[in-house]
């Protein structure tokens, strides 16, 4: 059985980057790719309701799920594409209560302390079918993702408004310095 790693989280609000960003650190890490969004196109195949803007819940859960699926999958993995902890945000946001499973996640087991979020960017944000929220939406989970991770002990450095290039280049000079592990 292989060494768990604690993996960085990447996180933020929809549209900001983050997928983009993996994907590009994919190419010289080992990351987990966000599950958010395999779960809504599952759920939109099958004409079921767990999506953020049908069943909070039920998207909560299945979250949850998968997440655990894929930590467990990727031991070897040093990036993370959101993690549990991004869902007491958007339940906080619909106003749903918060399940013991995910409020009480080993989240400093797994997770380094520091957290990269990548900022709300009105240039970069487009809907599509799984990414229903308005702009304004975006801006309140931002503000919630803030306020949950800071309260849960996490470190946020923020990414640059800027080039995916230029952002994995801070990742990547982030990991270089071995700024604050």
């Amino acid at each position: 059985m292989s060494t768990y790693i604690k993996k960085y989280i990447i996180t933020g609000a929809p549209g900001t980057g983050k997928t983009t960003l993996v994907n590009a650190l994919a190419e010289n890490y080992p990351c987990v790719h966000e599950v958010s969004r395999k779960v809504i196109v599952n759920e939109q195949e099958k004409g079921r309701t767990g999506t953020p803007w049908q069943d909070m819940n039920r998207f909560a859960e299945l979250v949850y799920k998968a997440s655990i699926v894929e930590l467990e999958a990727n031991p070897q993995a040093l990036f993370i594409d959101r993690s549990i902890l991004d869902l007491t945000a958007y339940l906080q946001v619909e106003a749903k209560p918060i399940p013991l499973s995910i409020s009480s996640f080993p989240y400093h087991d797994r997770f380094h302390r520091k957290v990269f979020f990548a900022p709300t960017w009105r240039s970069i944000y487009q809907k599509d079918e799984q990414r229903l929220q308005s702009f304004e939406h975006c801006l309140e989970l931002e503000r919630v993702l803030k306020v949950r991770y800071i309260e849960s002990g996490f470190d946020i450095v923020i990414l640059p408004k800027d080039t995916v290039p230029i952002r994995v280049n801070f990742v990547h000079e982030f990991l270089k310095l071995g700024i604050s592990l």
